[in-house]
């Protein structure tokens, strides 16, 4: 199938960028003995999942329950669920993974998470497991004081858990745009999870497992010795606003396929919207940056830059997004294409999964 045969809006997945991106990030580990567990949250499609295995990951990290089932079902693992599971229906879900045989790993911060999860999994009749979550400066999830963590630590072998060791997320660094003091940002923040790691070996209690960062935190955390393994995630499609961050390692491969149906003097439609695009990073842009949709509603997208001109009804144009993430949540199926041939098609088995 060639991609003027599809209809829009279409998101497409530039197969030749895929591997070239993941290539690109077992590279940046170069010799170093951390190994990758790269997130789900950004493919959500088990065919990219097991790409990234296939290429030496060691495992997966979801957000949520629903992502975890998708991996399940396709037979991927182990699963590192990079998020609290609390009530009765969540914990039903977890138990049945569990009861399936499935390696999943449970992120905890507070001792109301371990006795609920211990009491489920006695309930159950399985045995669960987790890491503890530490608050790395990002002031969302997490314990702040390393001798919590050591109590829970202990908390979770009293209750017959599985400890596997810890985790923090240095998100809050995206919100540095100055590369100096970003750099600084992480270091900090890992410096708080080296803490946590320091207190549990006095205690006896050495974490196996020390899981950290995004992509742009990869070449700083890499070096870290204390880092067992790395979360990032957007790597594997990137977009406009991760690139800055971490120039020019990889490719863009997720675009939005989009028909102008309209052409005024200074700007165009398209048949693009904020149903199927998001913008909440910024406008998204063609691959040459002439053209950006300047703004979005729902099943319009205003287009403008110095491209206009040569637009006619008709003609298609492909987006990069602002943030992959979000806009492949609104899809079900990737284009995925090599040059201007479509040679598959694959489901986005985890898209809109927020349970």
């Amino acid at each position: 199938m060639h991609l003027e045969e599809i209809d829009t809006p279409a998101l497409l997945l530039d197969l030749d960028a895929v591997e070239d991106n993941i290539a690109s990030m077992q590279r940046l580990l170069g010799g170093s003995p951390v190994r990758l567990r790269p997130h789900f949250k950004t493919p959500k499609c088990p065919q990219v999942a097991r790409m990234q295995l296939a290429a030496g990951a060691i495992g997966i990290s979801v957000a949520k329950l629903g992502e975890a089932e998708v991996l399940a079902d396709a037979g991927l693992g182990p699963i590192l669920m990079a998020n609290q599971v609390v009530g009765a229906p969540k914990l039903a879900r977890l138990t049945a993974l569990l009861r399936r045989g499935v390696d999943i790993t449970i992120a905890v911060e507070s001792e109301f998470n371990v006795r609920e999860l211990a009491r489920a999994a006695r309930e159950a009749g399985v045995r669960a497991a987790a890491v503890i979550e530490v608050d790395a400066g990002m002031h969302r999830c997490g314990t702040a004081d390393p001798a919590e963590t050591v109590r829970l630590a202990r908390l979770l072998l009293e209750e017959g858990i599985d400890y596997r060791g810890i985790m923090g997320y240095e998100g809050h660094m995206y919100g540095q745009p100055e590369a100096g003091p970003r750099e600084a940002l992480i270091r900090q923040a890992l410096d708080t999870v080296r803490g946590h790691v320091e207190a549990l070996a006095e205690a006896g209690l050495a974490p196996a497992i020390v899981s950290t960062s995004g992509t742009a935190s990869v070449p700083i955390a890499a070096a870290m010795p204390f880092v067992t393994e790395l979360q990032a995630g957007t790597y594997v499609f990137n977009d406009l606003h991760n690139e800055p961050f971490i120039p020019g390692q990889f490719r863009f491969a997720l675009t939005l396929l989009t028909t102008i149906t309209s052409v005024k003097e200074r700007y165009a439609v398209a048949d693009c919207g904020m149903k199927s695009l998001t913008n909440e990073f910024g406008p998204p842009v063609s691959p040459d940056g002439r053209l950006r949709a300047a703004r979005l509603s729902e099943e319009h997208a205003i287009i403008v830059g110095d491209g206009v001109s040569a637009l006619a009804p008709g003609d298609r144009i492909e987006l990069i997004p602002s943030h992959g993430d979000t806009t492949l949540n609104l899809h079900d199926v990737y284009y995925v294409r090599r040059g201007g041939e479509i040679i598959d098609t694959w489901p986005i088995l985890a898209a809109r999964r927020f349970r």
